[in-house]
């Protein structure tokens, strides 16, 4: 996709019914929705930019219980596992707005992988498993 938020609707879309395909119940499909959107938002605003001439590949999978969304990309790297979850009580008292992505991402993935392919190739693996 290129990299444009006006594309986010689409990749919920897909992401929602990959994640369906794979037996999620609707609860844990929207959280995957939400963490995919919150990863590809990110990706757009920091490593790219806002640059719509930048793409965000999207591929998804489904192995040994292990629903993984991979996204590839361009630009700027960004471990979101090196980010420390904020304290929410100061955050709210301080009335911030945003910042809150990569919290949601760890909290609703079971794992989140992020591999910098070369000088600017980046690949950021969201997985959630399935429990029976």
């Amino acid at each position: 996709m290129t990299s444009s938020t006006k594309n986010l609707a689409r990749v919920r879309d897909f992401v929602g019914k990959r994640a369906a395909e794979s037996g999620f119940d609707e609860s844990t499909i929207n959280q995957i929705i939400l963490s995919v959107d919150e990863a590809c938002t990110n990706i757009i605003k920091h490593a790219h930019r806002y640059d719509e001439n930048e793409t965000i590949e999207i591929e998804t999978s489904f192995e040994n219980g292990q629903f993984k969304i991979v996204l590839n990309y361009k630009g700027k790297s960004f471990d979101p596992n090196g980010i420390e979850n904020p304290d929410m009580k100061e955050y709210f008292s301080s009335f911030k707005v945003g910042g809150l992505g990569v919290p949601i991402m760890k909290k609703f993935m079971s794992k989140i992988e992020f591999d910098r392919k070369n000088s600017n190739t980046n690949c950021l693996t969201l997985i959630k498993i399935i429990h029976s």
